[in-house]
């Protein structure tokens, strides 16, 4: 039986452009989503709170702190939360690779990590974006998916600066493990090994690493170059703000998404069912759920009409459909008070006797099939409230549906 409710409340719902067709025709305002735009807005950053929270003075330099910090807030396509930061102007046998976790307020990791072999020998001095130059790269990336490859667990990133990093996919720039920043080839050679132009880590952290960084998180790498700041996409506008000693409240302009909406009216089709005044109170939408019900049942009852001929050779789980149709009615409206009981017993009264009619004249035009035992079911079901096997719903609705 939950089973048939459950069909008949998709049904009903599904049927809704039936009783369209059986409304007062109404003015409806609604917003209608148009593309999004970008606006300016100014914002004020108080960085040296940030800062002082994360409790990282003895590892991150305020100054490159706040370029990080500063294009982070800036950058609207990212998973927030937790920003990179790689300091290159440290020597490569120091840590100098710091995630940071920005909602509990702590540096997550530090560890040492390898810049690329034509960038430098202990401290990369030399940055480049083109293919094959096998130099490190500067400025703000976003991490995007893990992967093994030839270097192992691997994470690739995505270069977020014209003329400056957009080139690392290309360049297959990613972050992964080796063992040139391990503690034994420190202690071997006294500094990192160098790389084709990716950011290698310590081989013992690189997974745990790469699977807390990775999917839109910000990276930004600074190293010594003069040149970035005013060819950076984020920080060049914020060019005087970096000059003499950093400032510590900020104002910024970024841009945030905005949705257009405007007001729009749409008109619903012209009504043939009897006068219902439609407005916006909530007694009045009541009313006009009971016409969309009513709509759906004379919908339904068309449907089993059509199929009463195969209800007398099916004998078993037969249903009362008036009252199942009651029953889905009032779910529909979900427990609606101002459905009053009385109209639903004229409505079975009105089902019963268009099956009735409908029987009859279906009998007399195939009284040449229709063996007289039948004729006895139909008078003898006159007497009693119409009943209709579990089968002819599945038939007469066209979904295979197996009943218990």
């Amino acid at each position: 039986m939950k089973k048939v409710l459950i069909f008949f409340s998709m049904l009903l719902l599904a049927s809704n452009n039936f009783a369209e067709e059986n409304l007062m025709t109404e003015n409806i305002t609604e917003n209608i989503q148009q593309p999004i735009e970008q606006k300016k807005q100014k914002i004020v950053i108080d960085v040296k709170s940030v800062y002082d929270s994360l409790n990282i003075k003895n590892k991150i330099d305020y100054s490159i702190f706040q370029k990080a910090y500063l294009g982070y807030v800036q950058i609207s396509h990212k998973n927030p939360g937790v920003l990179i930061i790689i300091d290159y102007t440290k020597p490569s046998n120091e840590e100098r690779f710091y995630v940071l976790d920005l909602n509990k307020k702590k540096l997550v990791y530090s560890t040492r990590v390898a810049h690329s072999k034509n960038s430098g020998l202990e401290i990369p001095l030399e940055f480049s974006d083109d293919p094959n130059s096998y130099q490190s790269s500067l400025g703000f990336f976003v991490t995007l998916g893990e992967y093994n490859g030839a270097y192992g667990y691997s994470l690739r990133l995505k270069g977020l600066e014209e003329n400056i990093n957009a080139n690392a996919e290309d360049r297959a720039i990613v972050i992964h493990g080796g063992d040139i920043v391990e503690d034994e080839y420190i202690k071997k050679f006294g500094f990192a090994g160098r790389s084709l132009g990716c950011p290698v880590l310590p081989n013992s952290l690189t997974r745990e690493i790469i699977d807390f960084i990775k999917h839109g998180r910000v990276l930004f790498i600074y190293g010594n170059d003069e040149e970035y700041i005013d060819e950076s996409t984020y920080l060049s506008k914020l060019a005087s703000v970096f000059e003499g000693s950093p400032k510590n409240i900020v104002e910024i302009e970024k841009l945030v998404e905005v949705q257009k909406t405007s007001p729009t009216t749409t008109v619903v089709a012209t009504t043939t069912a009897p006068t219902t005044v439609v407005s916006d109170n909530k007694k009045d939408n009541t009313n006009r759920e009971t016409v969309i019900a009513e709509a759906n049942t004379t919908k339904i009852l068309e449907i089993i009409k059509q199929e009463y001929k195969y209800t007398n050779s099916v004998d078993n789980n037969k249903i009362a459909y008036t009252r199942l149709l009651k029953d889905v009615i009032q779910e529909k409206l979900n427990k609606t008070p101002e459905i009053k009981e009385e109209n639903t017993s004229n409505q079975e009264k009105a089902v019963e006797q268009t099956v009735t009619t409908d029987n009859a004249s279906e009998t007399k035009k195939d009284d040449e099939t229709v063996v007289p035992q039948q004729n006895e079911n139909v008078q003898e079901n006159k007497k009693e409230e119409r009943k209709y096997p579990e089968e002819v719903t599945k038939k007469s609705l066209g979904i295979g549906i197996k009943f218990k």
